[in-house]
């Protein structure tokens, strides 16, 4: 099978070697992403398609599938044929934290087929420059002293952003005021109007760029230092149970046919470093990894461990 070449006339520098002993994939491969076009998980779900396309020697096409927080899409591919053309980009949310916070979904998150473990994105604590705190040290101190005056603002309730704050209340043993919205509130977080965001590392670097920029990062809340934001700390070095990121990953329907999960897996494995794809991830401060099937297994687990005591003790459900 020959391996076309992406624009530019740049060579691939990955080149599938294992013998595909059938003919998957023969026709074109469906990758939902549960979201709305033009949104983070949207944009890394159509630069992977691209790329993985070239390998797989078949076009992927990417098909947005929004509602109900992703539970509509992700739903979808549950239902649909197990024979490797339809599959799911998804993140830890849809997988780990929605069987967390609620009773019932249309899907059951431990039948998915795993796939690949693609990339992953800390988030980043973020204050108002204007509140005067310049390390998490000092901001646990104002917020001890103001116990329930701190406004917090999120995406909602259940929000990856809502239980990382209530992780932080809980190590940091401080009393905050949730604010949700219906969007990221970046421009009350400018304006002052709240005392704490914690967002994608993207969308930090972007408010904290700058000597005029009104926002400051006080901590990352992944593993490593982001190198995009130079000098800020890591949160675990104050608080060392709270690393927390969204991953992102390829699962398939229960049952998925396992020449397609091998032969995927291992095309995705073989993609780890690739130039290309890092470079595109890069923008968007997110780590392109490409692991097998036990890596997005032992990812899950990891976050199931993190998140399901924090959500039993602060009582949050959205049934």
């Amino acid at each position: 099978m020959r391996r076309r070449s992406l624009a530019g006339g740049l060579m691939l520098p990955y080149v599938a070697s294992r013998a595909r002993a059938a003919a998957w994939p023969d026709k074109p491969l469906r990758l939902m992403t549960p979201g709305s076009a033009g949104g983070n998980p949207d944009i890394l779900c159509r630069i992977l398609a691209q790329r993985l396309g070239e390998v797989l020697g078949q076009p992927v096409v990417v098909e947005n599938r929004p509602g109900a927080s992703g539970i509509i899409g992700t739903e979808a591919v549950f239902n649909a044929p197990p024979d490797g053309y339809t599959l799911l980009f998804g993140y830890n949310q849809l997988m780990t934290l929605n069987k967390l916070l609620f009773r019932r979904l249309p899907y059951e998150p431990d039948r998915f087929t795993r796939v690949s473990l693609v990339s992953d994105t800390p988030f980043v604590m973020l204050v108002p420059a204007s509140l005067g705190v310049a390390t998490v040290p000092e901001f646990v101190a104002l917020a001890k002293q103001r116990p329930g005056s701190i406004a917090w603002g999120t995406t909602g309730p259940g929000s990856f952003a809502h239980l990382c704050g209530e992780l932080l209340m809980r190590d940091a043993g401080i009393q905050m005021l949730h604010v949700p919205h219906r969007v990221t509130p970046r421009n009350e977080l400018i304006a002052g109007q709240i005392q704490l965001a914690i967002e994608p590392t993207a969308l930090a670097i972007t408010l904290t760029r700058g000597p005029e920029a009104r926002v400051r990062a006080l901590a990352v809340l992944g593993r490593q230092p982001e190198p995009e934001l130079p000098g800020v700390p890591l949160m675990r070095d104050y608080y060392p149970n709270i690393i927390a990121y969204a991953f992102h990953g390829i699962w398939g329907p229960p049952g998925m046919a396992l020449e397609a999960v091998a032969a995927l897996s291992h095309d995705m494995v073989g993609l780890a470093g690739d130039p290309w794809v890092t470079a595109h991830f890069r923008p968007l401060a997110t780590r392109f990894i490409a692991q097998g099937p036990a890596a997005l297994e032992q990812a899950m687990r990891d976050d199931l461990v993190l998140w399901e005591k924090v959500v039993r003790e602060r009582g949050i459900s959205l049934d």
